[in-house]
């Protein structure tokens, strides 16, 4: 497939690794201030907020977007976690008046790359909004714009048949290049695999605007704070490069010098086609830029990985 007929391709994808969950009742956005990373009291109509919820011992155990529908917060986050985030914060809620529920008028999530989509956006919102995680809800969806350099949208549909003139796309190369943009851009989303796992600064949530260190106490709050301020964090998120394509069980050689270690890959995706890298995530030391990398593989041959700076904050606020 050529360059030119993949990007034609990046219409309106739909995202199918996405699950919600709901917060109801009159304590809803009171209950969650004390249970996740941003600060609630942001959240408005026209806002929506990236954050995650941690553990007591500050690992991260989900990541989410959450956005205000009427009185509820939804949170949109990854396939298999609404179950975990639901039940995570079951344990914190006996004493609020909340429910929670993995059940919204949500069916769908879309992704809209605004370069292509300009009589989408007009006919729905009037024009792409220029800050980063703006708001926009309707009766047939809710739209939030993505952080970070690309125009990005999702779409949280309500009512599919609103859509169906708007020529979905499929196609799985479509919805892998959506989430290589997420990559590129040094965002790394939790699954069950991932869930309490790495801190919020090894993950880079500490620079990429997920903490929010101005707010009040939340679950885990009192050891990531003590880490940031120390600066201890000896290990960061990092993006890497390839030519050749990932595999699944592929290793992050990294030599510094006589010192040699590996590192898991948290995510990746290949390249469509002639014209790109293959990219991917992986925790390294901080002091990576002095060392080489390369890229495990079944055949025991090593790849060459090339190191990527990331450009934080992707928030317009931080």
């Amino acid at each position: 497939m050529s360059k030119q007929k993949f990007d034609d391709l990046l219409t309106m994808i739909e995202i199918k690794n996405y699950e919600f969950v709901t917060v109801t009742g009159p304590d809803a956005k009171a209950f969650l201030q004390g249970q996740v990373t941003c600060d609630v009291e942001k959240l408005s109509e026209n806002s929506a907020l990236a954050g995650a919820i941690c553990n007591l011992k500050g690992r991260v155990i989900a990541d989410f977007l959450l956005a205000l529908d009427g009185e509820d917060c939804v949170l949109r986050t990854q396939s298999g976690m609404a179950g975990i985030i639901k039940n995570t914060l079951a344990k914190y809620a006996i004493f609020s008046k909340v429910e929670l529920s993995t059940e919204t008028r949500f069916t769908k999530v879309l992704g809209v790359m605004a370069d292509e989509d300009e009589a989408f956006l007009t006919k729905n919102i009037e024009k792409f909004p220029e800050c980063s995680l703006y708001c926009h809800i309707s009766d047939q969806a809710i739209f939030v714009r993505i952080p970070g350099k690309d125009k990005r949208l999702e779409v949280w549909v309500a009512d599919e048949e609103r859509f169906e003139d708007w020529g979905i796309n499929h196609d799985f190369d479509a919805e892998e290049s959506w989430n290589k943009k997420d990559i590129l851009q040094g965002f790394i989303h939790i699954s069950p695999q991932l869930s309490e796992e790495h801190t919020p600064q090894a993950l880079n949530y500490d620079l990429s605007g997920i903490i929010d260190f101005s707010k009040g106490c939340y679950t885990g709050q009192e050891i990531i704070a003590r880490m940031h301020y120390r600066g201890s964090a000896k290990k960061r998120l990092s993006l890497l490069l390839s030519k050749s394509l990932i595999e699944q069980d592929s290793e992050v050689i990294q030599r510094q010098g006589e010192k040699t270690r590996t590192s898991k890959i948290l995510a990746f995706s290949n390249s469509p086609n002639e014209f790109e890298n293959s990219a991917l995530l992986s925790i390294l030391d901080i002091a990576s830029e002095e060392s080489s990398f390369s890229l495990s593989t079944q055949t025991d041959e090593e790849q060459e990985l090339n190191l990527q700076s990331l450009s934080y904050p992707l928030t317009d606020d931080q």
